[in-house]
């Protein structure tokens, strides 16, 4: 051929013929093109030029740029339908698209990349699809890496299958728009901008050092003569893949009233005080957890009919990010919930009427600390440990902390880190197991008698100590869930390794309280949210 012989695009022109899933073109169908390919001498770009009718998707071609690995290229798209490549382009008539619109989106870098990714990468495939033998049926990999269905293009039976030197030519009387992968969806339609502007805050891109080309190194560092850069959000690894092609996704959406609503009571219990960064802090978290079950994968669902899991489903925490019976009458996948849907490339976006959790589901949760991990306990005083496993059903993680004093006469104090608490009231409890649970003919009967303190930070940043001075007892026939008493804590703590929020448990015995017993089994600290805000008053 003469034209253009060398355009070479890495990642977007090079991409290999895929099986009979994109391209059922038969060893047949390939002879026939290439007898047809033989006859015609003509381009593509050359076919089209050729057509009046074509003109304002000339004029398109003829002005945007490709890009390469996210980096525009001298090369535009007529100048690659003039070079030999076997490509197909289905060519939306004049009057079928807005042409000025993509002309003038074309005059900045970004409108530029845009044009190419969703207007002309959408007409477009790196593969020969015959529109009689393929079918309407047929998915088709378009250049942008979208899959469409051959049946969304519209084509007269005169206007296709128009063979050039370097592919064929379909003429389609609409533009087939493009459709949005559920991120792109989220991060680029108005309609979801309560959303989008919390995900694209955490987008960047990063320098794929594999499919880079080095040019050599200064002052000890490695330089690039072309850096490929890849997108990336560290919220894929928490919420999905949801940028995907090669997933499928679900996921619920409120309408911007109702997050609005749910936003602004979930804020006053991620308040992280005078910590560095706490409003970006607060932001991120606040936020993880009111979406944790909207996301779902389809493709990791056993029994879709029995339940459905979100992508932060966890099998040790199985009662959080399910929902059971999605289907049945007021079900989350029915109308009871779903006012309308979004079909995207990866899945689809449910938008909801109305909001199916309450924050117990979501983040207020109660709260256990195995007391047992050496890692909670901050200090100690006239005591040693034993760290013990016991299997039972009341036993909590099947572990307990053996307290032992270490004389007779020493009354003890233990101090353990409460992580993961809110700015929220909680009720706080000890769990304290019997004797028997370690020997089984223990007859050691004796009740424990201690006080308590629980220490926390202020707004501020300085330190509250409340003291809860009452003596405690538990009873030894059982295992005892203990009331120590309630705590209204200003600050919030989730997710932080510095853990501000601290318990002391203090024995408080004197030598003629016999019937009391200084050696405690600890089993766990408990603590119970306590939902401050009166019935009447609630939204959600």
């Amino acid at each position: 051929m003469k034209r253009i012989h060398k355009i070479t695009i890495t990642g977007l022109l090079a991409l290999p013929l895929v099986g009979g899933l994109f391209s059922s073109c038969s060893d047949t169908w390939d002879d026939h093109f290439d007898e047809q390919r033989m006859s015609s001498d003509k381009s593509l770009l050359e076919l089209i030029k050729s057509n009046s009718e074509l003109s304002d998707f000339l004029r398109v071609l003829e002005t945007a740029h490709v890009y390469n690995n996210n980096h525009t290229t001298p090369i535009t798209y007529a100048e690659l339908l003039d070079a030999d490549q076997s490509l197909t382009v289905w060519a939306p008539k004049n009057g079928t698209f807005n042409c000025d619109s993509l002309l003038k989106d074309c005059l900045t870098q970004q409108g530029d990349s845009m044009v190419g990714l969703h207007f002309l990468g959408n007409h477009i495939a790196h593969t020969l699809f015959n529109a009689e033998m393929d079918g309407e049926g047929s998915p088709i990999l378009m250049m942008n890496n979208k899959q469409v269905l051959g049946s969304q293009f519209t084509i007269n039976p005169s206007e296709y299958n128009i063979p050039a030197m370097n592919g064929l030519l379909h003429i389609v009387d609409r533009e087939v728009p493009y459709n949005y992968n559920i991120y792109e969806g989220l991060t680029s339609m108005s309609r979801y901008k309560h959303f989008g502007k919390f995900l694209k805050h955490y987008e960047k891109h990063e320098l794929d050092e594999n499919a880079s080309i080095q040019r050599g190194i200064e002052d000890g560092l490695i330089v690039y003569s072309d850096s490929v850069m890849n997108k990336t959000n560290i919220l894929y690894r928490t919420f999905g893949q949801i940028n995907s092609e090669d997933s499928t996704y679900f996921m619920f959406i409120p309408d911007s009233a109702t997050w609005s609503d749910i936003d602004k009571e979930a804020s006053q219990y991620f308040n992280y005080g005078s910590i560095l960064k706490a409003d970006s802090i607060s932001d991120y978290w606040k936020n993880v957890s009111l979406m944790q079950g909207l996301y779902y994968n389809r493709n990791i669902q056993h029994h879709i009919m029995d339940s459905i899991n979100s992508t932060m489903y966890s099998a040790r925490e199985p009662e959080y990010n399910v929902f059971y019976r999605p289907f049945d009458a007021g079900g989350i996948l029915t109308g009871a919930y779903i006012a309308d849907s979004l079909y995207c490339s990866n899945g689809t976006i449910y938008n909801l009427r109305k909001w199916p959790f309450t924050k117990e589901q979501l983040y207020f949760r109660p709260i256990t600390v195995e007391t047992e991990y050496q890692s909670v306990l901050v200090d100690s005083k006239d005591c040693t440990f034993n760290y013990r496993t016991a299997i039972g059903d009341s036993i909590s993680k099947d572990g307990y902390l053996d307290i032992v004093q270490k004389t007779s006469t020493s009354n003890w104090n233990v101090s353990f880190r409460l992580a993961n608490t809110l700015s929220a009231t909680y009720d706080i409890y000890v769990v304290i197991l019997p004797k028997t649970v370690y020997n089984k003919n223990s007859r050691d009967f004796k009740p424990n008698k201690f006080v308590a303190s629980l220490t926390y930070q202020n707004l501020d940043g300085t330190k509250t100590t409340v003291n809860y001075d009452d003596p405690i007892s538990n009873d030894p026939y059982k295992v005892d869930t203990v009331h120590v008493g309630r705590v209204t804590l200003p600050t919030c703590n989730y997710e932080q390794q510095d853990v501000t929020v601290t318990l002391t448990l203090t024995c408080k015995m004197t030598n003629r309280e016999t019937k009391f017993s200084r050696e405690m089994y600890l089993d766990c600290v408990y603590l119970k949210p306590v939902d401050t805000v009166p019935n009447e008053n609630k939204k959600h």
